[in-house]
């Protein structure tokens, strides 16, 4: 039996380099915000981290939320050799904006009271203004930001994944002097320092979501759905579909953004060294991820394709291949940071006392790339598959009760060894992500034996 399939590695590359520059641009950004807010100074630079530590598990539920859009688009695609499903495609992305409007108003009500969990860190004074300041800023851009992702989920669903590339080189260009200006007080500009690269990061999901309808208006691609020539109303019996499906995704990246964005609260009151070595190695971490990460995205739009096609013997070779990929790619990003992880931290900092808890991080940081490859992958073949329940029980299970109360008694207690500090929380990271990959293994497997389709 073929462990993978070459002509479905060319399916999936074609999907997925891409996305992978996508999310490596994507991910720029948050590098040039730790960079910039670093050369105004090491509080700076634990101010995004804290800000960003809060931030990304709301941006990665309400993505999750709306992920759902993909894999139904991609199954509808895949089965419109038989059926016309355009105007139900359509129907699907107009349902999908009404429930990313809707996530804009629970956010922008919640983030009345986020004073509340920074005022309870005992953060030094300076740290603390400048993450509110952040914050405070950045959360004008949540309106943009799920629709962009509503409207990215139905390109994607029918495998155009060029203008998300296209659209995130541009927010990346637009990123880098618009943080010059408001970090450093450029142009007439106050200045903010790392509060603003929440500044400059709302400006920019502005100008990703004004670019992506530009595309929309005028692609020969989504020219036959006629997209904006007839607007639907919102469909309950839809968007309670798309909820569903979407939910326990967007729970589990919770669970997961959530993991992270707590460790670093719980590395803050260790000081802004620990914390800035802590945020090198996660904003490393966060530019490597994209590699398996792309890889997944691509899978669910093949799976869901094949899905749709209905042709079962190529879907489990598709599903094969793509986790002969992610090992691949988890191994060599495994290799590289531990062999080269003084370099990669001297591209952040030179600050003696960060250099060396960062290099001590990046250590453990490499060990987990494996482990991370499998689950991302094995989550991306679930959303494929529109089996997403999975999803939630373990990421749940591996994050928390597993790896983040591991990571809290080993970083903060001397309960099981003396205090570790900040690689305490990566070494039970690294079991957490451990543990998911092999449940989701076992889960698949169940999966894939009762698997039957239409």
């Amino acid at each position: 039996m073929k462990v993978f399939d070459f002509t479905e590695v060319k399916h999936i590359l074609k999907l997925a380099i891409p996305l992978l520059l996508t999310q490596i641009t994507a991910s720029l950004m948050f590098f040039t915000d730790t960079v910039m807010a670093s050369r105004a100074g090491h509080v700076d630079m634990a101010s995004v981290s804290i800000a960003t530590g809060i931030w990304s598990p709301v941006i990665f539920s309400a993505q999750g939320l709306l992920i759902a859009i993909t894999p139904v688009i991609a199954h509808l695609f895949g089965s419109s050799k038989n059926n016309n499903n355009q105007a139900q495609m359509v129907s699907t992305l107009f349902q999908g904006a009404y429930i990313a409007a809707a996530i804009t108003l629970v956010i922008v009500c919640l983030f009345q009271f986020v004073h509340i969990p920074l005022e309870n860190l005992d953060l030094e004074t300076e740290l603390h203004d400048k993450s509110i300041g952040y914050l405070n800023y950045v959360v004008w851009g949540i309106l943009p930001t799920c629709l962009f992702f509503a409207l990215r989920g139905f390109c994607e669903g029918i495998g155009v994944t060029k203008p998300a590339l296209i659209v995130s080189v541009i927010a990346l260009l637009a990123n880098i002097p618009l943080n010059y200006i408001f970090v450093f007080g450029k142009l007439g500009a106050p200045e903010l320092g790392g509060a603003g690269c929440g500044l400059a990061t709302a400006i920019v999901q502005w100008i990703s979501l004004i670019s992506l309808l530009i595309y929309f208006n005028i692609s020969r691609n989504l020219k036959p759905f006629q997209i904006f020539k007839h607007p639907e109303k919102p469909n309950p019996e839809s968007i309670k579909m798309l909820t569903k499906l979407g939910t326990p995704i967007a729970l589990s990246l919770l669970f997961e953004s959530s993991l992270f964005a707590f460790m670093a609260l719980f590395i803050a009151p260790l000081g802004s060294i620990a914390v800035a070595g802590h945020q090198v190695a996660f904003s490393y971490s966060a530019v490597v991820f994209m590699f398996p990460l792309s890889l997944a995205m691509a899978a669910t739009i093949r799976v869901g394709y094949l899905k749709g096609v209905g042709d079962l013997d190529k879907l489990k070779y598709s599903i094969k291949t793509c986790f002969f990929m992610a090992v691949s790619f988890g191994t060599l990003v495994m290799l590289t940071t531990f062999f080269f992880r003084e370099q990669i931290i001297l591209i952040y900092t030179s600050k003696p006392e960060v250099v060396a808890l960062a290099a001590s991080i990046l250590v453990i940081t490499a060990i987990y790339q494996l482990p991370d490859a499998i689950q991302v992958m094995a989550a991306g073949v679930f959303k494929g598959l529109k089996i997403t329940k999975p999803l939630f029980y373990i990421t749940f299970i591996s994050y928390w009760p597993i790896g983040f109360t591991l990571g809290y008694l080993l970083g903060r207690t001397d309960h099981i060894v003396p205090a570790m500090g900040p690689q305490g929380f990566w070494v039970g990271t690294v079991i957490g992500l451990s543990t998911a990959s092999v449940l989701f293994l076992i889960w698949l497997k169940f999966t894939m034996s009762k698997l039957k389709l239409s």
